[in-house]
């Protein structure tokens, strides 16, 4: 007879959840963070260098996906040339390169990627609607959006 050992997914979701909120909070103290229906949900106010607007940001990340970033202000008309899917939520990285897991630190990737965003998105503006980032071969499906929600 096989005895199983262990904890319900459940409580390995949030205590993972309660660490990668931690590691938020102790790399980037702009960020206010809160765990709410097994989502991490991470909203401040960035400014990379050299930008000139301040925006306000929302990071939502469920266990073993890639985190769904959002720009809340200013207001930023979705559209592919930016990057940016029909809900608001940024195109940070070509899916098939990452396959986001629970072992992934998410804080050492989502927010660098959205810092570098906002600076493309402001030399867009800058340069006559030219996107100057990098970008993915099937750019950009609605299919791929992030989510905020366990698909499990």
């Amino acid at each position: 007879m096989k005895i199983k050992v262990g904890f319900s997914k459940k409580v390995n979701k949030y205590a993972h959840l309660q660490i990668q909120k931690r590691m938020i909070e102790e790399h980037y103290t702009y960020l206010s963070c809160s765990i709410k229906n097994e989502v991490l949900i991470c909203i401040g106010s960035l400014q990379p260098p050299g930008c000139k607007d301040r925006y306000k940001i929302k990071i939502e990340y469920v266990t073993g996906h890639e985190p769904k970033s959002t720009i809340l202000q200013p207001y930023i008309d979705p559209c592919k040339e930016i990057h940016m899917y029909n809900d608001n939520s940024l195109c940070l990285h070509y899916p098939t390169d990452m396959f986001w897991n629970e072992k992934i630190n998410f804080y050492k990737y989502t927010i660098p990627w959205l810092s570098e965003w906002i600076v493309f998105y402001e030399r867009y503006l800058e340069n006559g609607g030219v996107w100057e980032g990098r970008e993915s071969p099937s750019h950009i499906r609605e299919s791929d959006k992030n989510i905020n929600v366990d698909r499990d």
